[in-house]
């Protein structure tokens, strides 16, 4: 579960995020929908503790996401019920991220960069690594580099390195990016299977038709806050 209260976030005289409140729930696909540059990948990343919020504070399964930090930003939370049952962290704990353009080594192999990934959390092997890429149509015995991949490989890649660490939570930005109709569905189908284990999902995107066939519930993000969309 992700429970986000009072979140604001402001770059000099810009407010990107404003007084948001929301909660997703565990086994359930959510949608952010909104044009380029209103506040989807901002409130993305402060989920994930990437950015600290101005005001406000994310609650990630349990875990104060920004720990010290959090708490200075809110010092209500010092004696309050809150942290009587939620432990805190920098980054949010047990969550598959896909974030703007995938960043992978040009060139190196696909599970190469898997492998260094998880070398970096210790939270995935290489059989897993390779279950990840079969997952998303990718082979792992395929020496071509990065470099010489399309644009569709690179993000089914992003979405390997995404799930490779079976996360409790997937936040995905413009997920469908690049993909041709049977990847999509193929994704499509997948997120449905996340989402009966009990997965928090999120998808983002600046169109409501790439993502509203998955979600089951669609917010559209306006201003710096968040409206609930029609599905």
């Amino acid at each position: 579960m992700i429970q986000i209260r009072n979140l604001s976030k402001v770059y000099g005289h810009k407010t990107v995020i404003r007084d948001v409140t929301l909660c997703f729930e565990e086994g359930h696909i959510y949608g952010l929908v909104g044009p380029n540059g209103c506040g989807k990948t901002t409130l993305m990343r402060c989920i994930c503790g990437f950015t600290q919020p101005t005001s406000g504070y994310v609650i990630v399964n349990g875990c104060l996401i920004g720990g010290k930090r959090a708490l200075k930003r809110n010092s209500e939370l010092k004696n309050s019920a809150v942290l009587s049952y939620h432990t805190m962290a920098d980054f949010a704990p047990s969550t598959g991220v896909i974030i703007e353009t995938p960043g992978f080594l040009p060139g190196e192999s696909g599970l190469k960069n898997l492998m260094l990934l998880a070398g970096m959390s210790g939270k995935a092997d290489q059989a897993a690594a390779r279950r990840a890429m079969e997952t998303m149509g990718l082979d792992p015995d395929e020496k071509k580099p990065v470099s010489q991949y399309s644009l569709g490989m690179r993000q089914r890649l992003g979405f390997a390195q995404a799930i490779m660490e079976d996360p409790d939570v997937l936040i995905l930005d413009e997920p469908f990016n690049a993909m041709d109709r049977e990847s999509m569905a193929e994704t499509h189908e997948l997120l449905q299977g996340f989402r009966k284990e009990g997965k928090t999902i999120i998808l983002a995107s600046h169109s409501a038709a790439d993502i509203e066939k998955a979600c089951d519930v669609i917010y559209e993000m306006k201003d710096g806050g968040l409206m609930l969309g029609g599905l």
